[in-house]
């Protein structure tokens, strides 16, 4: 039995109801129901752009890509001096643009990212260069576009495991990491889709193992995702190398510091860093030695005589930063006005209170934004989806800020079905205002970025405007969801209790290692207070001070 089909948490006439009825509302029920239209939403939206779009977008650096691809289907692994187009009369109605505008722009810029997506695009050149190149470079997008889509519900999954005791939020976040400027790169051929998916994954797959328990299974999705993250773009690196680290160090604390749980903790920390690192150190260490560092970014700079940023006034400068920010206006005032407000509310009720799993997203969030803010203040462009692989953790941030406004006046007790039905009526009202952004942007964009550039697009006919009002309905599906699940909570018992389930400890904490630090061991809350940010422990043993514990006396109730 599922936590929302619990007594007391939805009502069980409705979802014991058969027929199509009874069906939508299991599948309301689902916990993975919003991000899975939302999925579906972004690979329709996706999609359109990816038909629509003449055919190779410089903006989006697809000629670069698309060079990348022919050189590894011709057995080379280039450089970012490698020619784009090595025989212009094999695509007689592509090279004029392949070639580039100036002589640097006829390379193939993005070889300072290691091969993997590219290597799998290699069978669609073989099948498709000589057959319809349009067809070719539109079946990689949506290969893109596919990646983004799974990449949105793992951003659903990761936000129900940080908080776990607010599903509202989790169906919320989704909706926010759908910017719109996002679902428009969505569409075209990158590697950024299948490159965050794979970091979130392997996000995703540590956070169970430092909440729950460590499995050979979970060991191998997470070998698996990072190996694919490390492959595909540079950013992975940091994702695999902080999650091996966060791993060796929770596990080997959880088993209490034995030599045997230190065996085992490094069992699991190398072989989650140490298998990517195996597979593709060797592309970073060519990158050091041609360009003289890992990423290449100071070639790139140099290659394309791009001047630092040095004053406040030059950031107008600064490419690509216009349409991202205007395309998330919504999003940033709401993480400036209302996030704050929720992470002072939530400290006064529960004071700050360390996690593992918040530390490691939030160190990853950090680090992810300072590497952008270095590159684009030494001249590089801004590009939104470089963030996407710390978007759940800053998606489920803004979504918890949205929710806020469920608690202004007189708010229910946190831990009650109330609270949660006004949850829900709350994300349901901000889902519809940000999908109606969605859709507003992406018009705009779509007009100002491919219709009023092109006289022609190179797929016409029913197909897209098709896809389009599956998208416009897909979305309203997604609102009703929510919908169904507030009028499905009963108002007046206590909320289900949602949990991740305890980890299995082969070496428990040693009770005299706490007392001796003038504490006692507290064990894993049973019940998550939905509210809090931060302050989540799950699955491991937590010291606190008794006197610093939070109380709450109502009905005679202890909420941790």
């Amino acid at each position: 039995m599922t936590d929302e089909e619990r007594p007391g948490s939805l009502r069980s006439h409705r979802t014991g109801r058969t027929g199509a009825r009874g069906r939508v509302a299991r599948f309301a029920a689902r916990p993975d129901a919003v991000p899975l239209l939302a999925g579906l939403l972004l690979l329709l939206v996706g999609g359109q752009v990816a038909l629509i779009h003449t055919v190779p977008s410089w903006a989006n650096d697809e000629p670069a890509h698309l060079g990348y691809v022919a050189a590894l289907a011709a057995g080379d692994l280039p450089t970012i001096e490698s020619d784009i187009v090595d025989d212009p009369d094999r695509f007689p109605r592509t090279a004029e643009e392949l070639r580039g505008r100036d002589e640097e722009h006829g390379d193939i810029w993005t070889a300072n990212h290691p091969p993997l997506f590219h290597l799998a695009m290699v069978p669609v050149w073989w099948a498709l260069s000589d057959v319809n190149q349009s067809g070719m470079v539109i079946t990689m997008r949506l290969a893109n576009t596919l990646g983004f889509a799974v990449w949105l519900v793992l951003v659903g999954a990761l936000a129900r495991q940080l908080v776990p005791g607010r599903p509202a939020v989790a169906a919320l976040a989704v909706l926010v990491a759908a910017a719109p400027t996002l679902v428009l790169r969505s569409a075209f051929l990158q590697n950024d889709g299948w490159a965050s998916a794979s970091a979130v994954l392997l996000l995703l797959v540590s956070v169970r193992m430092l909440r729950e328990e460590v499995t050979p299974q979970r060991v191998a999705a997470a070998v698996v995702a990072g190996t694919v993250a490390a492959g595909t773009r540079a950013q992975g690196v940091l994702v695999v190398a902080l999650c091996a680290v966060f791993l060796l160090v929770v596990l080997a604390r959880r088993s209490g510091g034995t030599a045997a749980g230190w065996r085992r903790a490094l069992v699991v920390a190398g072989a989650v860093g140490g298998v990517p690192a195996a597979a593709f150190g060797w592309f970073f260490v060519r990158n050091r030695v041609l360009y003289g560092d890992f990423t290449a970014q100071d070639a790139l700079l140099e290659k394309f005589e791009r001047a630092p940023v040095a004053t406040w006034g030059q950031l107008d400068q600064v490419r690509g930063l216009e349409q991202p920010l205007t395309g998330a206006a919504l999003l940033v005032v709401v993480g400036v006005v209302l996030v704050p407000a929720a992470l002072v509310r939530s400290v006064r009720r529960h004071g700050v209170r360390l996690d593992a799993v918040w530390i490691l997203l939030t160190l990853h969030a950090v680090l992810t934004l300072y590497s952008i803010v270095t590159f684009v203040l030494a001249g590089g462009g801004f590009h939104d989806r470089y963030v996407m692989q710390a978007v759940p953790l800053l998606a489920t941030v803004v979504a918890v800020g949205m929710l806020e406004v469920a608690r202004w006046g007189a708010p229910p007790p946190s831990a009650s079905a109330s609270a949660e039905r006004r949850d829900w009526w709350v994300a349901s009202a901000w889902a519809a205002v940000l999908l109606v952004w969605l859709g507003a942007t992406m018009a705009w964009l779509e007009h100002r970025h491919v219709f009023s550039r092109q006289e022609f697009s190179p797929v016409d006919g029913p197909v897209p405007d098709l896809l389009v009002v599956l998208a416009v309905a897909v979305g309203a599906a997604a609102v009703a969801v929510m919908v169904i699940r507030a009028r499905n909570v009963a108002v007046g018992g206590p909320a289900p209790v949602r949990r991740p389930p305890p980890p299995r400890h082969p070496h428990p904490l040693p009770q005299r290692r706490a007392h001796r630090s003038g504490s006692r061991p507290v064990p894993a809350p049973r019940s998550v207070d939905d509210d809090a940010l931060g302050r989540l422990v799950g699955g491991q043993l937590v010291v606190v001070d008794v006197e610093e514990e939070p109380h709450d006396h109502r009905g005679g109730q202890h909420h941790q």
